[in-house]
């Protein structure tokens, strides 16, 4: 009887063979060779049990039999287990992890638009309307400047900034475009076709400045492509270099407006510059202004003009005249000086060199000699020692006092440039003969204290006031700093440093009587409307007595005269009483002491109240003298006698007074 093969389930066979370890070797990258498997027995023919038997031998056969089989063979291999593929996910699962992505970036997408239209929004909108919004600046018109008969010496014109994109011309327009501008520009094609082609930046260059408006206009009629137009304003001086010293020049911002360099340009350069505006308009995406989009203005507010008491026909000539004499003697520099000394106006204040206010660019060269170089006054200061010699000193001006050939006071030796044997002035002799050995005399009657003051307050050692920018205040050392010999010095004008403008100012006071008034040089503003306002009156004070001023003012009158018996007669003037003082001093100039000269002429006129006063000073000149009377001397008289007839002063027919000038 045979038995059929078990039957395999899936709880059976396929269990154990997925258990039964692995007969041999398994390759590393897949399963091993699968085992032969036997093939089932015939019907009716019994099969092989699983220990080698079969179910009939088993029965039938002797147990010696049995003990000689073979041993039972080792079981097939089992089969390589299978790779186990990965469980399916759950679709609900998949569908929550979908929607946690979603919303993950859809808070993203959120929290970016709540950080740009919440906590930046502002700075957005900001860079939005920088980008929109553009101001165009609005300059003011700048304040002339004029004299004190109204006529212009400087004034604001307007200009115009030509400019190209060249982006907006092709090749061949460039050309006709730097053909077209050449005339009204005043360039050459070929100027003007490089810089097209060499921009400053792709759509921006500048062709020219300060083009005037006459040339403005055509260009802007050509409408050339590419080209455009900004409006500005340009300084123009129409006398050219007169009174350059005084006005200064102007340069440009970084905003182009308009501001002081120099001079009173300058000093009132707020006042002259007025206040400039704004407007703001709103660009579009091609850069022209979008129209009804609405604008912001701030108006500009013009600058007030300046009326100057300058006289400009008296400037011109004393400039001329500083010039003829510049030339004459080769000397450094030559400066006039004119006041009127009841009101401490100035009605012209000269110099040569000079400089040209529409070419300058640096302010080292736009020097105002009159208040910014110093020098040595010489004997033009006597006055100040015998006015303190007569009102603190006990002397007067018939005190007499011999003259030798020289002395020594403090150690230094004094003498006199012209010396005669025997020689015994008064104190108005001194003065008219310009002694130094008898004007140190008179110095020992004064305390150095009191001799300080004097000088302090006729205005020396201080600015003067006048308000122009750079101006020195001179030299002059207090006490505690003189040495033994500096009273006597500084009683003919050694050791101390003045400017031109001081030293006028001394024979103003002088000349008003005792009373000093500030230098001025400012008649009244306009303002932006047209409005004139009068300058208030500078300020004043009294400086010495009437009496001392009108005996000083007697004891000058002799001065020409004792020059004209000499054969200089410059302080002579037919029809008019001239007081006048001469002087000369010893200079350094930086490589050697005492060995260049100044010289000095001041005077007044007419009579015995004088309403003008000249001050004329020559440095260092290098042939035809160098004594004041030789040098200074012309150019005072040229210039006095052309200001009395400017300012049509008549003749007072007065004779100076009559003093004695020597002792017996």
């Amino acid at each position: 009887m045979t038995h059929p093969p078990p039957a395999r389930g899936p709880g059976t066979g396929r269990r154990d063979e997925r258990r039964r370890p692995p007969a041999g070797p398994r390759l590393a990258d897949g399963p091993g060779p699968r085992p032969r498997r036997r093939p089932a027995p015939p019907a009716g023919r019994p099969g092989p049990l699983a220990d080698g038997r079969s179910a009939a031998g088993d029965r039938g056969r002797p147990a010696a039999r049995l003990a000689h089989r073979d041993p039972p063979r080792r079981p097939p291999p089992a089969p390589p287990r299978p790779r186990r593929l990965p469980p399916r996910g759950n679709p609900v699962r998949r569908l929550g992890i979908a929607l946690l992505a979603i919303v993950f970036v859809l808070t993203l997408f959120a929290g970016r638009l709540i950080q740009l239209q919440g906590l930046e929004s502002g700075s957005y909108r900001a860079l939005a309307a920088q980008q929109r919004d553009k101001t165009i600046a609005l300059p003011a018109l700048r304040g002339d400047i004029t004299g004190a008969d109204g006529q212009a010496l400087a004034m604001t014109v307007q200009t115009y900034t030509v400019f190209a994109d060249p982006v907006m011309m092709t090749a061949a327009q460039q050309q006709q475009v730097a053909g077209a501008l050449a005339g009204p520009l005043g360039m050459t094609a070929a100027a003007i076709l490089a810089l097209i082609q060499h921009p400053t930046s792709p759509q921006y260059v500048v062709l020219a400045r300060d083009v005037l408006a006459q040339a403005g206009h055509q260009i802007s009629a050509l409408d050339l492509p590419g080209i455009g137009l900004t409006p500005s304003f340009a300084r123009s001086y129409p006398d050219g270099d007169v009174a350059a010293n005084i006005i200064g020049f102007t340069g440009t911002d970084s905003a182009g407006n308009l501001v002081g360099g120099a001079g009173l340009e300058l000093a009132d350069n707020s006042l002259l510059a007025g206040r400039p505006g704004s407007e703001q308009v709103q660009i579009g995406a091609d850069g022209q202004q979008i129209p009804l989009a609405g604008s912001r203005d701030t108006p500009a507010v013009n600058g007030s003009g300046l009326q100057l008491t300058i006289v400009p026909s008296l400037q011109y000539d004393a400039e001329q005249a500083c010039a003829q004499q510049v030339a004459r003697t080769d000397a450094d520099n030559c400066t006039v000086v004119i006041m009127q000394p009841q009101t401490g106006r100035v009605l012209a204040m000269a110099q040569w060199p000079t400089f040209n206010p529409s070419t300058i660019t640096n302010a080292a060269q736009a020097t105002d000699i009159a208040v910014q170089d110093e020098f040595q006054p010489g004997s033009t200061l006597k006055v100040i020692t015998a006015a303190a010699a007569f009102e603190h000193g006990g002397q007067t001006p018939m005190s007499a006092y011999n003259i030798p050939y020289q002395i020594s006071e403090g150690g230094q030796l004094i003498r006199d440039a012209e010396w005669a044997p025997g020689e015994r002035y008064t104190i108005a002799g001194i003065i008219a003969h310009s002694s130094n050995v008898g004007m140190s005399q008179v110095a020992a009657h004064v305390p150095p204290q009191v001799q300080y003051g004097y000088l302090r307050a006729f205005g020396l050692g201080q600015p003067t006031g006048i308000g122009l920018p750079g101006e020195t205040p001179g030299d002059l050392p207090p006490v505690s700093q003189w040495y033994a010999d500096t009273r006597y010095t500084l009683s003919f004008g050694q050791g101390v440093a003045v400017t031109a403008l001081q030293m006028a100012s001394v024979y103003a006071t002088i000349a008003n009587g005792g009373v000093r008034v500030q230098p001025t040089l400012i008649e009244g503003t306009t303002d932006s409307s047209g409005r004139y306002t009068p300058a208030p009156p500078p300020p004043s004070r009294r400086v010495i007595q009437a009496r001392t001023a009108r005996e000083l003012l007697q004891i000058l009158q002799q001065v020409p005269l004792v020059n004209a018996a000499g054969g200089e007669p410059w302080g002579i003037i037919p029809g008019y009483a001239i007081a006048a003082k001469t002087g000369t001093s010893q200079e350094s100039n930086g490589k050697c002491a005492l060995c260049v000269y100044g010289s000095s002429y001041i005077g007044m006129a007419p009579g015995d109240k004088p309403q003008l006063v000249v001050a004329v000073n020559v440095q260092h000149p290098r042939r035809d003298g160098y004594y004041g009377i030789d040098v200074a001397g012309p150019v005072f008289y040229q210039v006095m006698k052309e200001a009395l007839a400017i300012l049509k002063i008549p003749p007072d027919g007065a004779t100076p007074a009559k003093l004695r000038l020597t002792a017996p």
